[in-house]
């Protein structure tokens, strides 16, 4: 087991500084065969919780799953979907360096500003970049050294965007004696490189080296009085690694060189195979494109029949060819598909000309229109050109049989005259092709509708005169019983509009019973509102001026008697009023009579909203001021005297009538 057969040392210092939680975090897992060392850094506003604890936990969590060197990325992102689902409230923002061993090599990735640093006998063999600004400046211009405020000005972190881009090292050699340095921004962007070496070289141990590192910077703190927040360093101390077995590489080696000469072997072999299969390919395909050519020689002479055989010749040899290899894919590919489709356009033309030949015109257009895309397509102009004549001749034989099945229908139906019509239009078509049986019996058809015709003119002459004394009389009578309609729906219009005034009286009656029975039950609204709906059917009233002036008389009598029932209610109601704000003064004399001014100038309050409510401004309001003047300003000293006599006085103001 590499683990067992290995040593790597690990230690590690965190500082809180003056965060209000730790912004650091480091973590480690080893393996059998691989180890995994994850050092985050967050630079979010999170007070609960340490967001660079969760993006290294997550990493190790996926390197467990999958400890690999291939998978530093995946690692990285699936820590950046943790921080996204842990962003919740606020923005997560985290700095992250992983580093991956299999106790021989290393290899290692980061995203942000976390750095490791690689020492052996007091010098850097190897020292990481950021994703900085910093760096940034650094490599457009190595003359200028940035700002130190730069450092933490990232490029590329956790929790930036969904899809993030970790830088990803080589395959590094672990060297024995050497010591990997891991540091979070607060530790590198304020120590240079010499301290750090300065440091390592008066160390003996990894410890001493973490201390010093740690007391260097809580130096620099107290005498430039600088506020630092969180570092982390961690050192990883290669003492022994692992040593593969010198006869294992030996025997790989060998085996190596075996599978190289059996390759080469049998990749000639396959080039002998793959040769005679390219010349049995190239045989087959000579003679296809023989029976193409002959096959397109036969179209452009015409003879469809011989080009088919030719083309069933070519289809059954491109069947024939092995489709498996891969030599000439794309040639005998096309040439199969060439002679494929040419085939299948000369099938189409004889199905197209047995049905031309059967009378079926309408399957044949179909064909011969598809035969002349494909004709046009792969460029055969006399095939194209004889279906489109095909496709006018059977347009004109639809059209003349067309007519002739109209002339015969019309003809059935004793319409000589379309029929005729029909036939001639029959004839005029057949002028375009030839074919003289059915012109022959065209022809005969509009013969022996001219004999009927003649036959029948003479019987419809004799016809005429009787037709037209009948048609006299019919229409002397058609009149007569329009004169007798006419006068009888008079009659029955008038009986409907009599009924209509009928029910509207009614129907004006009952509301106005309903509005009076409302008015005597003392319900006014319902009896205005009756009085309303009886008043627009009033309005449109359309029967006898007898009935209209019975109506008004009624309506009249009824709206007046409302009127007067709604004064009647308004009276009642101000008197009500009225008599409630007499209360309320009496009831705040009684109230100043025994001490509680409060409560009396309450009550002198409420009886004064009644007279403005009322718009009443006699000597009743004037009394409830006198009272409310005379509970401000009267005399305090004794309440029973005078400040009694003048409230008894407001009351009786106000108990007087209205």
């Amino acid at each position: 087991m590499r683990n067992l057969n290995s040593k790597l040392v690990m230690d590690f210092i965190s500082e809180q500084g003056y965060d209000s939680v730790e912004k650091t975090y480091v973590a480690y897992t080893p393996l059998d065969h691989y180890m995994c060392i994850a050092v985050a850094e967050s630079y979010d506003n999170e007070t609960e919780e340490n967001s660079a604890r969760i993006a290294v936990e997550a990493v190790l969590t996926a390197f467990e799953k999958k400890p690999s060197f291939k998978r530093l990325k995946e690692y990285i992102r699936y820590a950046n979907e943790q921080i996204f689902l842990h962003s919740t409230r606020s923005e997560l923002k985290v700095s992250l360096t992983v580093l991956v061993s299999d106790y021989t090599r290393m290899r290692y990735a980061y995203c942000g500003n976390t750095r490791i640093y690689i020492l052996y006998e007091n010098i850097f063999t190897h020292i990481s970049k950021t994703q900085t600004k910093y760096h940034q400046i650094l490599e457009e211009n190595a003359q200028v050294l940035p700002d130190s405020t730069q450092v933490h000005n990232l490029t590329e972190y956790l929790g930036k965007e969904k899809h993030v881009s970790p830088f990803v090292s080589k395959t590094m050699e672990l060297a024995e004696g050497s010591t990997i340095l891991f540091a979070t921004s607060n530790l590198w962007g304020r120590l240079s490189e010499i301290e750090i070496l300065d440091a390592y070289e008066y160390t003996k141990t990894g410890r001493e080296f973490l201390e010093i590192l740690q007391e260097l910077l809580l130096s620099l703190q107290e005498e430039y009085d600088q506020r630092m927040g969180s570092f982390t360093a961690a050192i990883l101390y290669i003492e022994k690694t692992y040593k593969e077995d010198i006869q294992k590489k030996k025997k790989r080696k060998k085996l190596l060189l075996f599978a190289v000469v059996a390759t080469v072997v049998l990749l000639l072999l396959m080039f002998l195979i793959v040769s005679c299969i390219r010349a049995l390919d190239r045989s087959q395909m000579r003679e296809i494109e023989k029976h193409d050519q002959r096959g397109r020689r036969y179209m452009e002479y015409e003879n469809y029949v011989k080009a088919l055989e030719e083309y069933e010749q070519a289809v059954t040899l491109a069947d024939g060819m092995n489709d498996k290899n891969w030599q000439y894919v794309e040639q005998k590919r096309e040439l199969a598909e060439k002679v494929s489709d040419r085939e299948a356009m000369l099938i189409l033309h004889q199905e197209a000309e047995a049905a031309f030949l059967s009378g079926e015109y309408e399957k044949a257009g179909k064909l011969y229109a598809q035969i002349q895309k494909e004709a046009t397509y792969q460029q055969f102009a006399s095939l194209a050109d004889s279906a489109e004549q095909k496709q006018e001749e059977i347009v004109a034989r639809m059209q003349i049989l067309q007519h002739i099945s109209l002339g015969d229908m019309y003809e059935s139906t004793q319409d000589d005259e379309q029929a005729l019509l029909h036939y001639n239009r029959a004839l005029n078509e057949l002028s375009r092709i030839i074919d003289l049986e059915l012109q022959g019996d065209v022809q005969a058809k509009i013969f022996a509708i001219r004999q009927k015709q003649r036959e029948a003119a003479q019987a419809e002459e004799d016809a005429k005169q009787a037709e037209k004394q009948a048609k006299k009389e019919e229409k002397e009578a058609k009149e007569e019983a329009k004169k007798e309609a006419a006068k009888q729906k008079e009659e029955e219009e008038a009986a409907q509009k009599e009924a209509a005034a009928d029910r509207a009286v009614i129907k004006i009656h009952t509301l106005l019973v309903s509005a009076n029975s409302a008015l005597d039950e003392e319900r006014t609204e319902r009896a205005r509102e009756l009085y309303q709906q009886a008043l627009s059917r009033y309005n449109k009233f359309t029967g006898s001026s007898e009935d209209a002036d019975k109506l008004f008389q009624e309506l009249t009598a009824l709206g007046q008697a409302i009127t007067e029932a709604e004064a009647k209610a308004k009276e009642a109601a101000i008197e009500e009023r009225t008599a409630q704000a007499a209360q309320y003064a009496i009831q705040a004399k009684e109230a100043a009579r025994s001490g509680d001014r409060t409560a009396a100038r309450a009550l002198y309050e409420k009886a004064l909203a009644i007279y403005q409510e009322l718009n009443i401004w006699d000597e009743r309001i004037e009394a409830v001021y006198d009272a409310i003047d005379e509970l401000e300003h009267g005399t305090a000293q004794n309440p029973d005297s005078k400040s009694s006599q003048d409230e008894s006085t407001v009351a009786e103001s106000h108990t007087g009538g209205t």
